[in-house]
């Protein structure tokens, strides 16, 4: 008699699963580690792998900080966007409110970000741009602006103005209150967008 299949291990995991855990030890240590700054051999040490087994899943130290980037950006937008049903008067203003509080929680890795886009990292470039011409959809959506050129033009400038600005406030928010941030940011775009007009 055939002897019964031995149950798998518990530890075991599939390749789609193991992925997912090491991107999730990324996106642990990113409140305190820029992407770019994440040890290979750390996350393998947290995942209870060896180094080697970690380039089994991800073939690169980049396609691993890439998959860990776009899973923070996917993040970030599912904390900025507003629930179903919200006016639009309230969409901007909490778009803005929960960016602000974004770039608190997460200022040196979402500062890293921004300038490893701007420093023309490939990897981070493609997704920040990926990211921005979402949120210029949704701003445009919710302003109820005509998507061409000009208007989108407007808001990414914005988009690089509050960037600044935010990450600016949050290293010395003794310059101005929150709430005078943030009404100064939505003056910014309002003005820039009826501008566009």
């Amino acid at each position: 008699m055939p002897s019964p299949a031995p149950e798998p291990s518990p530890l075991r995991r599939s390749a789609d699963d193991r992925r997912a855990q090491l991107v999730q030890i990324g996106l642990e240590l990113l409140p305190t580690t820029p992407v770019q700054e994440l040890t290979i051999d750390e996350v393998a040490r947290r995942a209870g792998i060896s180094r080697s087994l970690l380039f089994h899943y991800f073939a690169t130290k980049r396609d691993y900080y890439t998959a860990v980037t776009r899973a923070a950006a996917d993040l970030m937008w599912e904390h900025l966007m507003s629930r179903p049903g919200t006016s639009q008067e309230q969409q901007v203003t909490g778009i803005l409110d929960r960016y602000v509080a974004w770039v608190e929680t997460y200022r040196e890795t979402h500062l890293a970000f921004v300038r490893g886009a701007a420093g023309g990292d490939p990897w981070v470039a493609e997704v920040y741009a990926e990211t921005r011409d979402r949120l210029v959809d949704v701003a445009l959506e919710a302003l109820g602006l005509p998507d061409d050129a000009l208007r989108r033009q407007l808001v990414l400038a914005w988009f690089a103005f509050t960037e600044d600005l935010v990450g600016q406030w949050t290293r010395d928010p003794t310059t101005m209150s929150r709430d005078e941030l943030l009404a100064l940011l939505r003056d910014v775009l309002d003005r820039l967008t009826t501008h566009g007009a």
